[in-house]
């Protein structure tokens, strides 16, 4: 979906980008640069893409990164202790 398919989309569920950015924390302008693919943040990709109950690949087909669920923060702890292994091996 293009960025006017996409905010088409949230004004017909009674959203708009700057409610994106305000549940998020995050600017109005960083949402809308996201949905143009001028900037990439998959936080607000995800939440774009579930404010109109879309699958993130339907969303965002072009962006292979965001259709891959994020790492927790003990997966991120845990790859960073076996990057530190390789390395120091």
């Amino acid at each position: 979906m293009d960025s006017q398919q996409i905010k088409k989309e949230l004004m017909r569920r009674g959203f708009d980008f700057s409610m994106i950015a305000e549940v998020l924390g995050k600017s109005p302008s960083l949402v809308s640069k996201v949905a143009s693919r001028k900037a990439r943040s998959q936080a607000v990709a995800v939440a774009l893409a579930k404010a109109i109950e879309r699958e993130i690949e339907e969303v965002f087909p072009d962006i292979e990164a965001y259709h891959h669920k994020p790492m927790t923060p003990e997966q991120r702890k845990q790859k960073q202790r076996e990057l530190v292994a390789l390395l120091k091996g």
